[in-house]
Formats: C-alpha cells, sequence, structure tokens
C-alpha cells in the first residue's frame, strides 16, 4: 500500500479560479467567497511533489508521489564522469563533463569511461537479469 503524507486538514471541497499558462504553469486560486482558508495541516502552506496530468477539458489531477518509497535507481558502477544504473526497465548510461575542459579532453575522456563502462557491462554474467 502507498505510504503518503498528510497535507490537508480534511477533503475539502472549494470553488477555485484555474489560469493554465503557455508555459505549463497552472496556478490555482480560491474565489473570495469561499470562507475557510485554513487547509495545510503543518504551517502556512504545502509543497508537495508529484504528478499532474491535465487533460484537454481542462479537468486536471494531481497525484502526491509516494513518502520515503526510495530511488528509482540502483548505482551499478560509477566512472570519473558518469555512472551506469538501473530502472525497473531500463539500464541507464550516464556521462557528464563539464564544457570547460574543451573538446580534444572531452572526447579523450569519454573514448576512456565509454571503454571501462563496457568492460564492467562485459564482467556480467550472460544470463544476469539486469531488472528483476
Amino acid at each position: 500500500m502507498k505510504k503518503t503524507k498528510r497535507v490537508f486538514i480534511d477533503t475539502i471541497r472549494i470553488e477555485t479560479q484555474t489560469m493554465y499558462c503557455e508555459n505549463g504553469e497552472i496556478n490555482i486560486y480560491r474565489c473570495p467567497f469561499e470562507e475557510n482558508p485554513m487547509m495545510v495541516v503543518d504551517g502556512e502552506y504545502a509543497s508537495q511533489k508529484g504528478r499532474m496530468v491535465t487533460f484537454n477539458d481542462g479537468t486536471s489531477k494531481f497525484h502526491p508521489y509516494a513518502v520515503d518509497s526510495g530511488s528509482r535507481y540502483k548505482t551499478l558502477y560509477c566512472s570519473a564522469h558518469g555512472s551506469l544504473r538501473e530502472t525497473k526497465n531500463d539500464v541507464v548510461f550516464q556521462l557528464r563533463f563539464p564544457k570547460r575542459l574543451g573538446k580534444g579532453l572531452i572526447m579523450d575522456l569519454l573514448r576512456k569511461e565509454v571503454k571501462e563502462m563496457v568492460a564492467f557491462v562485459k564482467t556480467r554474467r550472460e544470463e544476469t537479469q539486469w531488472a528483476l
């Protein structure tokens, strides 16, 4: 079962005005005639992480992420400028190089670190199940 944090004092229905901006920002304001402005359990505001889905007719639903559900990535290997991680369905190769290193050095480091990652993958047994 998904563990969630209590954010609001109760399930509350209020009239709102909503503004959808071109850049994806959504601003929701309670209508002035609404009486109970005290909705948040702890303090003056709640900062929530989750996923907002907006349908073509303007209907929107916010689904909070589960609390303390852990990372979706498991690190398998780290190099000087990158990492090899896995998720439930994918193996993720990530490399990052500061621009200040310049094109020549970045190219050299890229070859070296890709070679290291390939060597690591080769050490895995053929029947390795990357994701369980």
